[in-house]
């Protein structure tokens, strides 16, 4: 079974912005970075599956048309009461608090990194159930989580693995077994 990992394009949206469940558009360079990705994706049938939010939906639709499943489980870490803050303006010692323990600290109001690798980690278990290639069109804190899981990475260690915009990670699957043949292409 193969499983490509695809990230959104760049988000409509200036630095230094926090942001995650947040539902942001895409940039105006769509189209070139589609372009780059659809010269990268393999040919086959897929399922495809991805992130409720537009700029992960508008890059599933533009690559596989409507055939496509979205599911919440892809979404992109919740950042609760600091969605759409600048990140100077958050609280020092709430912004530390959460940095000295991202993996389990929840983010008020929001959910903690352990929580969104459990969510990704669980439909990346049923879709190796139903053995099917697979492509995830999400963000890039579900495909750190996913890529730790595969590479025995600690979550503490995974920001380690960078993921850029509009990159493809490919992982293959046997018998439960996930191997990432490579990332960020």
């Amino acid at each position: 079974m193969e499983i490509y990992l695809i990230r959104h394009t760049t988000p409509a949206i200036e630095s230094g912005i926090c942001y995650g469940a947040s539902d942001i558009d895409v940039a105006g360079t769509f189209e070139e970075e589609v372009a780059q990705i659809k010269a990268k994706l393999p040919a086959g049938d897929f399922d495809v599956y991805t992130s409720p939010l537009i700029r992960c939906r508008k890059l599933a639709t533009t690559l596989f048309g409507d055939n496509i499943t979205t599911d919440d489980r892809l979404r992109e870490m919740h950042f609760g009461e600091w969605e759409m803050l600048p990140w100077d303006n958050i609280d020092k010692a709430a912004l530390q608090a959460w940095a000295d323990d991202f993996v389990l600290a929840k983010v008020p109001g929001g959910e903690s990194y352990e929580e969104l690798y459990t969510r990704s980690m669980d439909l990346v278990t049923e879709l190796i159930e139903k053995g099917n290639n697979t492509v995830l069109v999400t963000h890039g804190g579900v495909i750190r989580s996913i890529l730790a899981h595969a590479t025995n990475t600690p979550l503490v260690d995974s920001f380690d693995l960078k993921v850029q915009y509009g990159r493809i990670s490919h992982l293959h699957v046997e018998n439960e077994d996930i191997k990432v043949i490579f990332y960020n292409s």
